[in-house]
């Protein structure tokens, strides 16, 4: 997308240092902490569902979206560590759906399920990312009017208005 167009809209929202990074998430604050209360309910907790929810995965989670976001963007988007509730949403629905829940090799299942919450955040925030940078365009640059119909016949010719003599 090119940044040479002109702000001919109603709202102003480039600025004028093409070096400055925008902003592509709120303030929200991103503590991780273990996610203890994961299974109650539905399973008794295991390692590897302990494992899985960890603060520390969740660190690794969240590096692998900032990783997967820049390089799918061809290094464009720098985005922010992102909620951690929403985070672990997604955790625990990957984690419900996809988990072998072997009590071998659980690393291998932990990145297993790490790759499925990564690929499906990735593709989600990359979506959403280039979705608020063309309302961004849109919304400070007017709409380019069509131009004027061009009559194109066969022959190249203009039409007549013919009237019958009297």
């Amino acid at each position: 997308m090119s940044n040479k167009y002109l702000a001919n809209g109603r709202v102003i929202l480039k600025d004028d240092q093409g070096s400055k990074q925008f902003e592509l998430y709120d303030k929200i604050p991103t503590k991780t902490d273990d996610y203890v209360e994961a299974m109650t309910g539905n399973f008794y907790d295991t390692i590897l569902s302990k494992a899985f929810f960890s603060a520390e995965n969740q660190n690794i989670i969240q590096n692998g979206i900032r990783a997967g976001v820049y390089k799918k963007s061809n290094n464009e988007f720098i985005i922010a560590k992102q909620n951690t509730d929403s985070l672990k949403i997604i955790m625990r629905s990957v984690f419900l759906q996809n988990s072998v829940n072997l009590p071998t090799n659980i690393t291998g299942q932990i990145s297993a399920l790490n790759k499925i919450v990564i690929d499906y955040c990735v593709n989600d925030i990359y979506g959403e990312a280039k979705s608020y940078i063309k309302y961004k365009h849109d919304l400070t640059t007017l709409v380019q009017p069509l131009d004027k119909p061009a009559q194109n016949d066969r022959d190249y010719k203009h039409l007549e208005l013919w009237r019958s003599p009297l």
